[in-house]
């Protein structure tokens, strides 16, 4: 049977969208400019507010010019990780 996919930290979007718009050097009125997402919500992002669809996940990978995958990848915990090694091996 097949084993089932970690479950995603969605606290992590916030700190990824406020990582890449911080990369990009972009306030939230140029980002939303350049990604027709709105002001409000791309502040609703960074302050954890909303998580966001993925249209608006979509949009926002174009205007930072990544994958989504490269965006919002952070939310995925990872067994190889540090910090779930270090979990197993306090266990």
């Amino acid at each position: 049977m097949p084993s089932r996919p970690p479950e995603p930290d969605l606290d992590q979007l916030r700190v990824a969208f406020n990582r890449a718009r911080y990369a990009a050097n972009l306030t939230f009125d140029q980002l939303a400019e350049l990604s027709g997402v709105s002001r409000q919500t791309l502040i609703n992002l960074s302050q954890g507010r909303h998580y966001g669809d993925l249209k608006t996940w979509l949009k926002l990978s174009a205007a930072f010019g990544v994958t989504v995958d490269e965006l919002v990848g952070a939310v995925w915990s990872r067994p190889d990780d540090s910090t779930a090694s270090t979990e197993r091996d306090r266990a």
